[in-house]
């Protein structure tokens, strides 16, 4: 295709605007990973606003029934979203993450068997429930715990605390185990 160019540099000119745009950065987002795209990746959730913190065990129970009996509970649910703009059309990625006690004979249970490493908590704290959760560097974790509650159906780590019968949960689009 060949282009006329207008005598004046007009066609310069009509540069110059998009150049200021590529500029001002409004052409790239930042990256991110999808859910569900492997194990341990979440997508950037940008929150606007803060999360409302939630003391209900029912909705737990139903997506973690492996973890038995909770209480004290405290966690937050939002939609991920990137550039403050959730992706549509599509589905909408969720994260659930919090804090709740387990009875100690299921702690007990979980932690006696398989490979567990003691560490920090691996996945990012919501500023909701960060001081619930306390001290985020002894918690026991294992991988292959975190595969039999999500049968990598979705993203979920889960750590423990033997000092205070504590679970920290952090997941995206957690599945409903009761059907």
């Amino acid at each position: 295709m060949k282009v006329k160019q207008r005598a004046g540099g007009a066609g310069i000119l009509l540069l110059i605007p998009a150049a200021a745009l590529l500029a001002s950065g409004c052409a790239s987002a930042p990256e991110s990973s999808a859910a569900g795209q492997g194990e341990g990746r979440r997508p950037i959730a940008v929150a606007t606003t803060p999360a409302e913190v939630r003391t209900d065990v029912e909705p737990l129970k139903r997506h973690f029934p492996q973890l038995g009996e909770l209480s004290a509970t405290k966690w937050v649910g939002r939609v991920l979203t990137k550039n403050s703009v959730p992706e549509v059309p599509g589905p909408t990625d969720v994260s659930l993450d919090g804090v709740a006690k387990l009875d100690p004979a299921t702690l007990t249970a979980i932690t006696g068997s398989g490979t567990w490493r003691e560490g920090g908590i691996g996945c990012g704290v919501p500023q909701e429930i960060a001081a619930e959760v306390g001290d985020t560097m002894a918690w026991l974790h294992s991988e292959a715990f975190d595969k039999s509650v999500t049968r990598t159906q979705y993203t979920g780590s889960f750590y423990f605390d033997r000092q205070t019968n504590r679970v920290y949960f952090c997941t995206v689009n957690p599945k409903d185990r009761t059907s």
